[in-house]
């Protein structure tokens, strides 16, 4: 029986996954990142992502579909005895596969960020992707540092109080907040991409409790993701014709909250945009797109039985479609 391996790395994590040609999900393995990282690290982090998911199974040969990694892991598997035929695969191509749909808007908010639409007739239009400072709009990195942001100006006055002033520092794991981040340490990059973005849960987190800074954040990063959107509508000129909407990558999977946030902002500018949220994560997409490389047909079928094979793995889980 033929199996498939996909490696989805990323600025926070990287993800790996091992389903059969009949859609079983026989292993998943999570690490950290992969990208803004040393090479040293990015392939430590890919190898110990790929043991956990091939575990102690007789593996012999496998089609593998990666993304943000480059070809260690093909170096680990034939070290290991395992052949690999590997395709190297697009993101936005991956989230359409995952959601099952040719054409449509796809917004992802990972640790970073990007839009990318489709439409009908084969016209394609991507946007954002340019990683921190100078991107990663309504992304992980983005909320994270705005709410280190608030964390550090908590103390200026009664109107800058906010839970994130004691949130922040528990999961950066400092003691002193301004001493790990301002000046050297984020100017350096002493404090780490996948660190930063490491702060939005505990954003949300808060914004669902009621801060109003922390649902502050949320508004103002989802508002410039929508920003974006709006612009790739504008540009594909499909306003008003019922495209999908498609949300994917941790954040968007990860909080319900977050994803109602952006998806009605995006809905102002386009009310017959229909939002939808994958029922699998990225990394499975890169799968179905290696079996339709190896000519395998991705059925109904295939597809039901990875939603339901996948929830033996808890890192699989899609919060927002729960």
């Amino acid at each position: 029986m033929a199996l498939f391996l996909g490696i989805d790395g990323g600025g926070s994590k990287c993800d790996a996954v091992l389903i059969d040609e009949e859609g079983t999900v026989l292993g998943w393995g999570k690490s950290g990142a992969t990208g803004y990282t040393t090479k040293e690290e990015a392939q430590r982090a890919c190898h110990q992502a790929v043991a956990e998911a091939v575990g102690e199974l007789p593996v012999c040969e496998v089609e593998m579909a990666t993304l943000w990694v480059d070809d260690c892991a093909t170096t680990w598997l034939k070290a290991k005895g395992i052949a690999v035929r590997r395709h190297s695969v697009w993101e936005w191509a991956c989230t359409f596969t995952a959601a099952d749909k040719a054409w449509g808007v796809a917004v992802h908010s990972g640790t970073g960020s990007w839009v990318n639409g489709r439409t009908g007739d084969g016209r394609e239009v991507r946007m954002g992707g340019m990683g921190p400072f100078v991107g990663d709009e309504g992304g992980g990195w983005d909320i994270g540092l705005r709410g280190i942001k608030a964390a550090l100006r908590s103390r200026w006055s009664r109107q800058t109080r906010t839970s994130l002033a004691e949130a922040v520092p528990e999961v950066l794991g400092v003691a002193d907040l301004a001493r790990a981040v301002v000046g050297r340490p984020i100017a350096y990059g002493e404090i780490t991409r996948g660190q930063v973005a490491s702060v939005a849960p505990a954003v949300i987190k808060e914004a669902a409790a009621g801060d109003r800074i922390a649902l502050r954040i949320l508004n103002e990063a989802a508002g410039s993701l929508a920003e974006i959107c709006a612009l790739v509508l504008d540009e594909l000129d499909i306003v008003g014709q019922g495209y999908p909407l498609i949300g994917i990558a941790g954040v968007i999977q990860g909080s319900p909250l977050y994803w109602q946030i952006l998806s009605d902002k995006i809905l102002e500018y386009d009310p017959t945009l229909v939002p939808e949220v994958p029922a699998v994560r990225m990394v499975v997409g890169a799968v179905l797109l290696a079996m339709e490389s190896a000519g395998l047909s991705v059925t109904a079928q295939i597809r039901d039985r990875i939603v339901q094979t996948q929830t033996a793995f808890p890192a699989s889980e899609v919060v927002t479609q729960g």
